[in-house]
């Protein structure tokens, strides 16, 4: 499938087809023994529940600037497709790396911190069921688990510049048109299992080329054991970032 990066934006093109899909989207497996499977529905809703957030209390639009030092993880994966709905760009940086002139940090860990109250904080807990962030908030900043509940679970996206930066690393900028142009015959048919060693921003690309592909993704954190077991419950076809 070539995903069409035309004047709307390139995300709806990616999640339209599942809005209504019960199969399973991406399914996460995190160190602390939580297992999460969300369909193509329930995953287009967290990423229009966070759009709408990022668009009603943060006013974010094209050409803004936002910040993340998030690990890899299924809530930074509909917190960038949130972004780019929007037609903003994302940059990721490392924990404790200040980010330069952005409009929004978004962390899982505002000890870490280095923006010094020069921009707007949304704070993102990790594990899967928080209702609200576990710890101390800068002065100002947005709870991601408590606010994004609230919003709607349907967003439309507006005309976006796809030419514009859509992703800054450490490896490079992407624009629109390069991020989200895939090509499925470059991917192998199959469920596939992702570790999250790699760069947010390469595991970010990834998941794009395998979606785009039709493919489901079981993304597992670190440390926790590929079992035989595991691999047979979620008829994993393909894996990338861990040891065969």
């Amino acid at each position: 499938m070539i995903i069409e990066t035309n004047s709307l934006s390139p995300v709806e093109s990616l999640l339209a087809p599942l809005r209504h899909s019960t199969r399973p989207f991406l399914t996460w497996y995190s160190k602390s023994g939580e297992r999460v499977e969300l369909s193509g529905r329930v995953f287009d809703n967290w990423v229009a529940k966070s759009a709408n957030l990022l668009h009603e209390e943060f006013d974010l639009a094209p050409g803004a600037v936002v910040a993340t030092d998030l690990p890899g993880h299924w809530k930074s994966a509909a917190l960038a497709l949130a972004i780019w709905h929007l037609g903003a760009e994302l940059r990721c940086v490392e924990p404790g790396t200040n980010p330069g002139d952005v409009d929004i940090f978004i962390t899982a860990d505002t000890t870490t911190l280095a923006v010094n109250g020069t921009v707007e904080v949304l704070a993102v807990p990790l594990p899967s069921l928080a209702m609200a962030y576990d710890g101390e908030l800068p002065v100002g900043a947005t709870d991601y688990a408590s606010e994004v509940r609230s919003y709607a679970d349907s967003f439309s996206p507006s005309p976006i510049e796809v030419t514009a930066t859509a992703l800054d690393s450490a490896a490079g900028k992407f624009t629109y048109t390069e991020l989200f142009t895939a090509d499925d015959k470059q991917v192998p048919e199959g469920s596939t299992l992702m570790g999250t060693s790699w760069p947010l921003a390469r595991i970010l690309q990834t998941l794009i080329s395998q979606w785009s592909a039709g493919n489901s993704v079981i993304l597992v954190e670190q440390t926790v054991e590929i079992t035989d077991a595991l691999l047979r419950g979620e008829q994993v076809a393909h894996r990338l970032d861990h040891e065969a």
